[in-house]
């Protein structure tokens, strides 16, 4: 793995951690909490992209034996 690799999963995975879901956003919400502002496409594609980034985050601390006690 490069450097430059390991930096953008860094940043990735600080990303995926403010995902809608893990950020008390509701889908499609009107209580203010921002849920009202996701489209079905952009609220999958923002849960994929961290989903996608957790898993990529469990994989690399497996292959380095580090013990993953990050977000879920």
């Amino acid at each position: 793995m490069k450097l430059s690799e390991l930096e953008n999963l860094l940043a990735n995975y600080d990303t995926a951690k403010w995902s809608p879901s893990r950020s008390a956003v509701h889908f499609q919400c009107d209580c203010g909490c921002g849920g009202d502002r996701y489209t079905v496409e952009s609220w999958d594609a923002e849960e994929n992209a961290a989903d996608e980034t957790i898993k990529q985050m469990k994989q690399f601390c497996k292959n380095y034996n580090i013990e993953y006690d990050g977000i879920e």
